[in-house]
């Protein structure tokens, strides 16, 4: 396959983590995309990346409008939230495929706007929710499709990956609602563990190309950092088949435990860690080994053979429409319920040794393996007295996001 002629926006941050994917694949026995141009808004913050790219032969270019002038077919787009919807406009108008970072948006608004536009241009546009490429993905789904654990009953995810105040002052949009006119609605299911959601839903779609989209919501959101959105959440979806869905997600902790999915049938179960794909039922096993390197290795590739029509059955592609449900759980618990600030004798301080402080909430982790043990919401354990009832949405139907709500 010819290589995809590549541009992308930004070096520094989650940028750098694409230039790192783009040698490895150019480096490649078989590339599958070419970087000829990047873009930086101040190239001499980042002198050193810039020379080596140069010597590289890849023009650098200063302004977003430079960059699509250059004869490039796709751009990769790793920004701020608030940017993904009109950058992705900006390129599919220049006659350019895209590859936007996850989340896809920050409402469905600006969702559907993209799709629009997509059509319009007739160009391929992808989303970077890595675990999609994931060589396991394909397998795994196929597996639940063909019965492999019965009919689906319940699932859910879980993760406490603390974030300290370093985290929540590494940019002016970490933990908001919106910067400027655009939804940002930045949380732990929205940006760092909005991943898990998205996988666990396209695992359970009924179709190979899409994910489960919820059509109802039931919401607890909590904050104990200075900033607008929550930083733990604990969440309730039902399908339209009646399955429902247990997410635990907090920033406000201190033990560290990785993403773990568990969806649950009748015949068996299949569950996703860091390491593995298990899939188990009849008292056989499967074990679907996972990578890092495997996963970020495919992404690049994957888009590239999208951008040039090539069909590859064995690895998915995270499009506009699979990364919709996500979305729609985002806004829909913002809906759904307001976010609750925890008083000060709610959640402990302690000091990291880089200087920053975490804030975390006694016991958390315990409550949420509580709650995914008997699946339940953080208030029906009656483990702590701050907790308060779900809020509730019906998300049939769901085309426009209202914006949060501000107090209940």
């Amino acid at each position: 396959m010819k290589p995809v002629l590549t541009g992308t926006v930004g070096l520094g941050g989650y940028g750098g983590t694409y230039l790192s994917m783009f040698a490895e694949n150019e480096a490649s026995s078989d590339p599958t995309l070419k970087l000829t141009a990047a873009m930086s808004s101040n190239p001499a913050k980042h002198a050193e990346v810039v020379g080596k790219l140069q010597k590289q032969g890849v023009k650098i270019c200063e302004t977003y409008e430079q960059l699509l002038s250059e004869p490039v077919e796709a751009v990769w787009l790793p920004l701020p939230i608030e940017m993904h919807r009109p950058y992705t406009e900006m390129a599919l108008a220049a006659g350019k495929a895209v590859m936007c970072e996850k989340p896809v948006a920050g409402c469905v608004d600006d969702l559907d706007a993209m799709i629009a536009a997509r059509d319009k241009a007739k160009l391929p546009v992808a989303i970077g929710y890595q675990d999609v490429y994931d060589p396991t993905t394909v397998p795994a789904k196929r597996r639940l499709l063909e019965g492999a654990i019965g009919q689906v009953q319940s699932a859910s995810v879980w993760a406490c990956w603390p974030r300290d105040s370093s985290y929540y002052s590494r940019n002016n949009w970490a933990g908001a609602l919106k910067r400027g006119d655009a939804w940002v609605m930045d949380s732990p299911a929205n940006n760092a563990l909005a991943h898990y959601i998205n996988i666990t839903l396209f695992l359970m779609g009924s179709t190979m190309e899409l994910g489960a989209t919820p059509q109802d919501i039931e919401a607890e959101l909590y904050r104990v950092n200075d900033i607008e959105n929550f930083d733990t959440c604990s969440l309730r979806l039902t399908l339209p088949d009646g399955v429902k869905i247990n997410v635990q997600y907090t920033h406000a902790c201190e033990e560290n435990t990785n993403p773990f999915i568990e969806i649950k049938g009748s015949k068996g179960f299949l569950r996703r860690s860091y390491e593995e794909v298990l899939i188990s039922s009849g008292g056989k096993e499967e074990k679907l080994p996972r990578s890092i390197a495997a996963m970020m290795s495919s992404l690049p590739r994957r888009f590239s053979q999208y951008v040039r029509g090539v069909a590859n059955p064995d690895i998915a592609v995270s499009t506009l429409e699979s990364a919709r449900p996500q979305l729609v759980t985002i806004n829909g618990a913002s809906e759904a319920t307001a976010v609750r600030q925890l008083s000060a004798d709610q959640w402990t301080t302690k000091a990291q040794p880089t200087g920053a402080t975490l804030r975390r909430i006694p016991g958390i982790e315990d409550a949420i393996r509580h709650c995914i043990r008997d699946g339940k919401l953080l208030h029906e354990t009656k483990l702590f007295t701050w907790t308060r009832p779900a809020g509730h949405k019906d998300l049939r139907g769901y085309r426009h996001f209202a914006g949060p709500k501000m107090s209940d």
